[in-house]
């Protein structure tokens, strides 16, 4: 995500000790950190000393910080606390005794979400209770991650966010000096390319029975939504045993569940939809891991032409959907909307679905449908909108005030929509525009 990248752009300027952990021993760490203690410190004379444990070494960075402000970055905690588990006590320790008399800012920062918040952040940890703030940090919007691809256009950039997702250092693998082919064959598919492997060796870091959690997400990315398609795709006996990995892969931050924007009880309800929570895991379960046999016998681009190009439309509208809402979330918060809304997803019910719905607590309703298509959009797509109004409105708890309309699209809008959208309130949004 960056996290280590924004921490050392946030030291610059600023007294800082910024420690990076691994794998190694702890001994292995205390020597390391002692070499980036001597360094962040300014103090040679510690580039060859060892300090004998982690007490001793935080001692020294809050003697240090008794003057002046100092911060101290653990980066890769999980690392740490793998090789002394009783890191955890010792910061508590001397936070709670010494604090107040020093000026020392810490930071600890971890890759894996479960550790954060298990280990570090959760009621049993020796830590719960004393940070001053946390942040978790998530995949940058659509809008945002395709500002890394400025020499290309609005249809290009969608198409390659909607491959790689929102996390920094898999956009920055994509050259614009190449096709969309080349990028993804030199990046994703090939044997020896970087994220070849990535969401497989995401899972087996953090997760036990890692086959069984590959076949949950492949059974998502090829369109089973509902826990007892899931489970049967999945190969699982009984959907109820389906649930613990589930929770494991929501926690991870792998796996969102949805449900109408238009629910009552969203815990309860049993209309929730699962969905792989990022566009690259989507990308990955759908067309690399079902692939794995031709990718490893270097038939690449025999893949892509065959096996992924001819869906890559599909892959990019789902995307494209979750861009739209993006949208509408910015301009909620700009107050550019006709009315300001409590609420935005996506609503179904039945056959019936619409792509984006916001509701508004005191009445207000807007409700919008998104096509990633080469044809512009024409009145026959909005119509087809307001034919499902009907259904929308007797989901709602009371009657809306107002209904208002948008349409996204990829290839603009016909005359006809334009002039109808002039003469009443219905909002058109092209993809260049919601890209920026």
């Amino acid at each position: 995500m960056g996290k280590s990248a924004l921490l050392r752009r946030v030291c610059e300027g600023r007294r800082h000790v910024y420690f990076t952990a691994d794998l190694g021993s702890r001994r292995d760490q205390l020597t390391s950190f002692s070499a980036a203690l001597a360094q962040g410190l300014g103090e040679p004379e510690w580039t060859r000393a060892v300090l004998p444990s982690w007490e001793d070494a935080l001692r020294l960075c809050l003697d240090r910080a008794r003057g002046e402000p100092l911060v101290l970055v653990l980066d890769e905690l999980q690392h740490l606390v793998s090789s002394d588990p009783a890191l955890a006590s010792v910061l508590q320790r001397l936070w709670d005794v010494e604090v107040t008399s020093s000026r020392l800012s810490i930071v600890l920062c971890g890759s894996y979400v479960s550790f954060m918040e298990h280990e570090v952040l959760g009621v049993k940890n020796p830590l719960y209770g004393r940070r001053t703030g946390q942040l978790l940090l998530r995949p940058l919007s659509f809008r945002n991650a395709a500002r890394f691809f400025p020499e290309w256009d609005a249809d290009r950039r969608m198409t390659a966010v909607a491959i790689l997702g929102g996390v920094p250092a898999y956009l920055q693998r994509f050259d614009q000096a190449l096709d969309l082919e080349s990028n993804v064959v030199a990046s994703v598919l090939g044997t020896g390319a970087p994220l070849f492997d990535e969401p497989r060796f995401l899972m087996m870091e953090e997760l036990r029975e890692p086959h069984l959690y590959f076949s949950i997400c492949r059974a998502i990315a090829h369109g089973h939504r509902r826990p007892n398609e899931i489970a049967q795709a999945a190969g699982l006996a009984e959907r109820g045993s389906l649930s613990p990995y589930l929770a494991a892969l929501r926690e991870m931050r792998f796996v969102d569940r949805q449900v109408p924007v238009t629910e009552r009880n969203p815990e309860r309800t049993r209309r929730g939809l699962y969905r792989l929570g990022d566009p690259f895991l989507r990308f990955w379960f759908r067309f690399v891991l079902p692939n794995r046999t031709a990718l490893e016998a270097g038939d690449a681009g025999l893949v892509w032409r065959r096996k992924i190009e001819p869906h890559l439309a599909q892959h990019v509208a789902a995307a494209f959907e979750e861009a739209a809402r993006e949208a509408l979330l910015e301009r909620n918060r700009m107050g550019a909307l006709p009315a300001v809304y409590d609420r935005i997803g996506g609503w179904w019910r039945g056959r019936d679905e619409i792509d984006v719905v916001a509701v508004a607590d005191d009445g207000p309703v807007l409700a919008a449908e998104c096509k990633w298509a080469s044809r512009p959009v024409g009145t026959n797509v909005l119509r087809e909108l307001e034919a499902k109004l009907a259904a929308l409105t007797a989901d709602l708890e009371r009657p809306p005030s107002r209904i208002d309309l948008a349409l996204f699209s990829r290839s603009g809008f016909t005359p006809e929509l334009e002039e109808e959208a002039a003469r009443r309130s219905l909002l058109l949004v092209g993809v260049g525009e919601m890209l920026g």
